[in-house]
């Protein structure tokens, strides 16, 4: 008696480890070319088998078919993820999805796709993932970026949103985004001709009659530094509830799409430190709004002040957290990529924390409500997305010189800052301000928005609001420094006759 030992993998079967049959004419064993042919058979997929006496039987492999229509690069500029668009009919219903390419082979998502009523029969797992393979006709080949900002496309340089991309010469057609939910509504609408580019800009600019100097110049010259990339610092903009912060925020958050206005920020700090980190990610050369540091004195303020902690110093270091992918490989970092304007009624503690701000305080009565509602109207309008559309179509001619001019000017801006300023952080974060602000200046002049004589005026005002709000910077640091706050307990309690205050 002979035994015949057959091993099967978790979706085998017998027939597949059969021995190759013996050719007669040449005397040798040959396995057959085409053990298995897969064919649409109804409404579903079936494998012909060959048996070893030559005859041909049909297994049935799956009640529904599918193939695979297009083969998706999904790149968020630090990696690329394969992706595989499916179009399946199952009960004479057609469905079209997408899976990861490493999904795709386990052939998990057939029952979260299908529905219960879609069947791999036992034993045909593999067949079926063989079969959608091989019935798939021509497969289109797309890539699809999954963040903003500016990318080189051949020779040319461009800005993604979440309409697509613009480029020197306006809309560049047949560019796909795929973004976050929060981050979809980042929409660029290019004005029409010259004279609504100068409408545009001047909406923009008119942002700056809403607040005192110290508040507009920092707050607007952020929005436009954040579309030149490379920021390794944030704004945090203070003050108690009513006094409009987030309406500023909004007008800012406006110039990145018309939606986005103060009830509808992309993000805030009740959202988990994961979330938030994805985001600023994503929102690569743009201005993200997290709204809302509201510490309340209970239980719950640790985590919001590690929330914070977490997301601005990765946003000062320009570095994210180490992940594992699902197949235990290390994924890249998904370290910050755009500009982060926090808003909050307190400033998030910790004088590492504080160094990577800049910090601007809105007291009561200091926002001007009634041009704050004009602003806002320009903003629902589109006028302030459409002044960054023709921003970032003005850059994208030249953005490699701008890229050096900027860090030319920011250097020589720097050399110019006084002491007494906190940290040395401080004047870096100050001469990207400023850098920025005036390619933008430049910009506006070059569109006719504004003559040479209001150029140099708004340089003469933006030089000395940045740089009192630099000044301002130091009594947060030494609010914050753990060794300040000893020496003044310690005067504290000389002046009180030797006994320490309560902490």
């Amino acid at each position: 008696m002979k035994f015949r030992f057959v091993l099967l993998d978790p979706d085998g079967d017998a027939d597949r480890h059969a021995p190759p049959r013996e050719n007669a004419a040449a005397g040798k064993c040959a396995t057959p070319p085409h053990a298995f042919q897969y064919q649409i058979r109804g409404t579903g997929m079936v494998r012909q088998q060959r048996l070893a006496d030559g005859r041909h039987r049909l297994i049935p492999v799956a009640n529904f078919r599918a193939s695979i229509v297009t083969d998706i690069i999904l790149d968020d500029g630090a990696e690329q993820r394969r992706h595989c668009g499916v179009e399946a009919e199952l009960d004479g219903q057609q469905v079209v999805f997408t899976v990861p390419a490493a999904e795709f082979g386990r052939m998990g998502w057939v029952l979260s796709r299908l529905g219960p009523r879609a069947i791999v029969y036992p034993g045909q797992m593999q067949h079926a993932r063989a079969a959608i393979q091989e019935l798939s006709g021509p497969i289109r080949q797309e890539r699809i970026f999954a963040h903003l900002g500016w990318r080189q496309q051949d020779s040319d340089w461009v800005y993604l949103h979440g309409g697509g991309a613009l480029g020197a010469a306006g809309a560049v057609a047949g560019t796909q985004v795929q973004l976050p939910s929060p981050l979809q509504d980042y929409q660029l609408r290019s004005p029409l001709d010259a004279q609504e580019v100068v409408r545009a800009v001047r909406a923009s600019l008119q942002v700056l009659t809403s607040a005192p100097d110290r508040i507009g110049f920092p707050l607007l010259a952020a929005v436009y530094r954040a579309a030149l990339g490379g920021v390794n610092f944030g704004v945090f903009m203070s003050g108690r509830s009513g006094v409009f912060k987030t309406a500023l925020a909004g007008l800012c958050q406006q110039h990145f799409g018309a939606a986005m206005e103060a009830s509808r920020l992309p993000a805030n700090f009740a959202s988990t430190g994961n979330a938030l980190e994805l985001l600023a990610f994503c929102a690569k050369d743009a201005l993200l709004v997290v709204d809302d540091f509201a510490p309340t004195g209970g239980a719950g303020d640790g985590e919001l002040q590690r929330v914070a902690e977490r997301l601005f110093r990765a946003v000062g270091n320009l570095q994210g957290r180490g992940r594992l992918g699902a197949d235990g490989r290390l994924r890249e970092p998904q370290a910050p990529r755009g500009l982060v304007l926090g808003t909050g009624e307190e400033v998030p503690q910790g004088q590492s924390i504080r160094a990577r701000l800049l910090i601007v305080e809105v007291g009561p009565g200091q926002v001007r409500r009634e041009r704050l509602t004009e602003c806002q109207r320009a903003g629902e309008e589109g006028r302030l997305a459409g002044a960054m559309a023709a921003f970032v179509k003005w850059v994208a001619g030249q953005y490699e010189e701008l890229q050096q001019s900027l860090r030319h000017r920011v250097l020589q801006i720097r050399g110019q800052g006084g002491g007494g300023w906190g940290h040395a952080r401080t004047p870096a974060a100050w001469a990207e301000l400023q850098g920025g602000w005036e390619i933008f200046l430049q910009f506006a002049m070059e569109v006719g928005a504004l003559s040479c004589a209001e150029k140099k005026q708004l340089e003469r005002r933006s030089e000395r609001a940045l740089a009192e709000l630099a000044r301002r910077q130091a009594k947060y640091q030494t609010g914050s420094d753990p060794a300040s706050h000893f020496v003044a307990l310690v005067q504290a309690a000389l002046v009180g006759g030797g006994r320490l205050p309560e902490l």
